[in-house]
């Protein structure tokens, strides 16, 4: 009998050797399990956060390119001062055409009053030339003035960028690209002016107007000129958004693929703007990137014509 309960005892504790024994793998499989769980959660997180740096970083560079180009584009026509200068050259134009029409009246009809005509038309062929004379340096002002106005803001963005953290890696923008031009199917704000005949039939007939519509605008970049001796004068239109029910247009960004350069005589009144920026996530040594962001501008709009 004491045989027997030995043999029991012997039994029921080789079966709680096993149970612990049973338990111990168990602890060791759930441990084990639960570093690879762990480490796949933390390779996942890492994986999350660096595509969402990405994903925030570029959506940074872009705003950073749209400010960029806006700051510059808004220095164009500060003041409206393109807006004024299409203005007064149709006036000069306009002026410069009525004189000789005159003069050419008094010499037929009104022999007495040529000489003071003759001056009159002096006068405005003098006025139409220094007013080219300073379209010319009004677009070296704008176009100095506007590029100061970008390097500005990107000095002023470029330091912020910066930041090495476990999972990703950023470096300083690079301002690769200024150009400064216009935007495809811009014409002049000047609208057509009235009251000679004459002058609008040519204007016609040689295509200096664009028929827009409900509106007759001059075209932007043609050189306008007048028939006769008056050609020699130049008389050239810049391109700006006209105001739209007396509401001028403010400056915004546009699409990069409706900006085009033009020839470096015609006043800017578009920017445009590139950045890239070295970018590193913390997925494996060489996980390196360049992102690039583009951004076009187009200028303040012109005031309505007095």
């Amino acid at each position: 009998m004491n045989e027997m309960s030995k043999n029991v005892v012997g039994v029921k504790a080789e079966k709680k050797s096993q149970r612990q024994r049973c338990r111990r793998n168990n602890r060791g499989n759930m441990l084990i399990l639960g570093s690879i769980i762990l480490a796949i959660v933390g390779l996942g997180l890492m994986i999350g956060y660096s595509y969402g740096g990405l994903v925030f970083t570029h959506n940074r560079l872009q705003a950073s390119a749209d400010e960029i180009a806006l700051a510059g584009a808004r220095k164009l026509n500060d003041c409206d001062r393109i807006g004024q200068m299409n203005n007064m050259i149709a006036r000069s134009r306009q002026l410069v055409f009525y004189s000789r029409e005159q003069l050419d009246e008094a010499s037929t009809n009104y022999p007495h009053l040529a000489a003071i005509a003759s001056e009159l038309l002096d006068d405005s062929t003098e006025t139409a030339k220094e007013l080219e004379a300073q379209r010319k340096h009004l677009r070296n002002v704008a176009l100095y003035e506007s590029i100061v106005a970008m390097e500005n803001k990107y000095n002023q963005l470029k330091n912020t960028y910066p930041m090495s953290l476990p999972w990703l890696k950023i470096g300083k923008p690079q301002l690769v690209k200024m150009r400064l031009g216009r935007l495809a199917n811009i014409e002049s704000p000047v609208e057509e002016l009235k009251n000679i005949p004459e002058l609008e039939n040519w204007d016609k007939d040689n295509g200096n107007i664009k028929d827009s519509p409900g509106l007759k605008l001059y075209k932007q970049g043609k050189n306008a000129k007048l028939p006769g001796a008056e050609n020699v004068l130049d008389f050239k239109f810049s391109a700006l958004a006209p105001p739209v029910e007396k509401t001028v247009s403010p400056a915004h960004v546009a699409l990069d693929t409706a900006f085009i350069t033009h020839n470096e005589k015609e006043i800017d009144s578009s920017t445009e703007v590139e950045l890239t920026l070295s970018v590193a996530t913390g997925i494996g040594a060489d996980a390196k990137t360049e992102m690039r962001a583009v951004s076009a501008a187009a200028a303040t709009g012109a005031s309505p014509q007095q």
